[in-house]
């Protein structure tokens, strides 16, 4: 049994918070008083419709109470304030072992997170997980199979023999650049897809759609170093697939409310909770402008969101 902190209290925190305390101990860190309350008294996460949290499970507001006796942390906060957050959690710090479970790069760098951590905190063990995990369900523990990836096969096969269970299986990999891209990228392409179903275009182009977003992601991440396979596993296609077929995808969401012509700060409104797709458009297309990539879907997608390009265009991005 190991002491694990969880820093960040959104749904999916929660969520790999119930699956972890069956086998071990677990600590929440929540940036807000409110959903400390609502985890330590009611025993629910506020973002997931009738979700019950197993009631050994502890939230702080206080990060020294959940880092102090933690023999890992888990890194679950939107990826825009992941530098933030590892600035203020240095001072607790030790020689915990990190495991990043945000999904995204920050927007001002075009950085990966694991290069952030590893910048803001001196630790010798880092990796990062990702993969097919709609929170909703993984709190309800009806399965979930990861991919961790960190560049430490010692550290790869410890994190398997001491979290995986019956219904909790991890993948390894060695290749952090192609599973951190997988699972930042894969929003984009899930909000593109909510776009041609909220249009009506039919399933046909849909997987058109899906078929064609994996191939730009896979392009921008040989170009930026990952392997090739990785895009074909749990971290990317995986991933993927579970973000652009499940209603409970907030990136999907997003497409759909696009498709009826609400502008993204109405959107941004409605869901209520961050929609990383939206930074991993803008550091996409920066990306495969710089290096000249050709990723049509990604490039259409950001005139439609930012320059207010017709929403039809989609049409001859995933066609042509």
């Amino acid at each position: 049994m190991k002491n694990i902190g969880i820093i960040g209290s959104g749904s999916f925190g929660c969520a790999l918070a119930n699956v972890l305390i069956k086998n071990h101990n677990v600590k929440i860190w929540s940036f807000k008083k409110e959903e400390s309350d609502v985890i330590n008294n009611e025993h629910r996460c506020m973002f997931i419709d009738n979700s019950k949290l197993d009631e050994r499970i502890v939230c702080y507001t206080n990060y020294e109470d959940v880092i102090e006796d933690s023999e890992y942390l888990i890194l679950v906060t939107p990826s825009s304030v992941i530098r933030n957050t590892c600035q203020n959690i240095k001072k607790y710090v030790t020689n915990q072992k990190i495991i990043i479970a945000s999904k995204g790069m920050e927007i001002e760098t075009n950085k990966f997170l694991i290069d952030i951590v590893k910048e803001e905190l001196d630790l010798k063990y880092i990796g990062v997980i990702s993969g097919p995990s709609i929170a909703k369900e993984v709190i309800n523990d009806m399965g979930l199979k990861v991919a961790f990836a960190s560049n430490n096969s010692d550290y790869n096969n410890e994190i398997k023999n001491n979290f995986e269970t019956d219904k909790f299986k991890i993948e390894l990999s060695d290749d952090v650049i192609g599973t951190e891209l997988g699972g930042t990228l894969k929003n984009i392409i899930s909000i593109a897809s909510g776009l041609v179903n909220g249009l009506n275009l039919g399933n046909n182009m849909n997987a058109i759609l899906i078929t064609k977003g994996l191939e730009e992601i896979k392009k921008i991440g040989l170009k930026l170093g990952a392997k090739e396979e990785t895009f074909y596993g749990l971290s990317s296609l995986g991933d993927l697939l579970t973000t652009c077929l499940s209603n409970e995808s907030r990136n999907n969401r997003c497409g759909i409310l696009l498709s009826q012509g609400k502008k993204i700060d109405e959107i941004k409104e409605e869901i209520g909770m961050v929609i990383e797709g939206l930074d991993a458009l803008k550091i996409a297309y920066n990306i495969s402008q710089k290096y000249n990539i050709n990723t049509k879907i990604i490039n259409t997608l950001y005139d439609i969101i930012y320059s207010e390009k017709n929403k039809e265009s989609i049409i001859d991005a995933v066609l042509n």
